[in-house]
């Protein structure tokens, strides 16, 4: 159950601050020891796996099958991390919608959001970051999504940060990971900045 979930009415005039901030530190508390377990169970998994190798045939089975159970172990895991992280972004876009909500009332989305239905709104605001839509001047797309969501035409607008992420994830071998983390860091800062001067 997300955090809209649980407010009664209107979520933007029920939901404080205060409130997001600690549901977002509670949120990445969660998901910091999700990441531990998952991590947990990986060496357990390259464990058995390096174990196997010395082992008699019955003792391969038995690993076998306890590495297929940590598989499933792994894969409940990263299900449980997707859906914090969804929240963690359901929080963010409260928090700035929260802290700019003349803005967005201007735009016209403030009154788009209230119309929404709460199970709508909770699956919008996990896969848009308004944030960034806003700040790259894209607010005209989430309005369009937005009306998509009530049986309009329109796409959700791709957030292409984590698209990147994915992509060199996919692609890409981790011996090269601090030279591919160093030129995607630069990109960012060198796209902050012309950001920053465009404004």
């Amino acid at each position: 159950m997300g955090i809209i979930d649980k407010i009664r009415g209107n979520p933007f005039e029920k939901l404080k601050k205060d409130d997001l901030t600690a549901e977002r530190i509670r949120l990445e508390r969660e998901e910091k020891l999700k990441i531990g377990e998952v991590e947990r169970l990986s060496k357990q998994k390259k464990g058995l796996f390096d174990r196997g190798f010395e082992a008699s045939e019955g003792e391969r089975r038995s690993f076998a099958r306890q590495i297929k159970q940590l598989d499933q172990k792994v894969k409940l895991s990263n299900i449980h991390l997707k859906k914090l992280s969804d929240q963690i972004m359901v929080v963010d876009n409260l928090i700035f919608i929260h802290e700019n909500k003349q803005m967005l009332e201007g735009a016209g989305m403030m009154s788009k959001l209230a119309m929404m239905p709460k199970s709508k709104l909770d699956e919008f605001l996990a896969e848009v970051n308004i944030k960034d839509q806003v700040t790259t001047g894209s607010i005209q797309g989430i309005l369009t999504t937005m009306e998509a969501e009530h049986g309009l035409t329109g796409e959700i607008a791709e957030d292409a940060e984590t698209s990147k992420l994915m992509d060199i994830w996919e692609t890409s071998d981790i011996i090269e990971s601090d030279e591919i983390y160093k030129k995607l860091d630069q990109e960012k800062s060198e796209k902050e900045e012309l950001d920053e001067l465009e404004l």
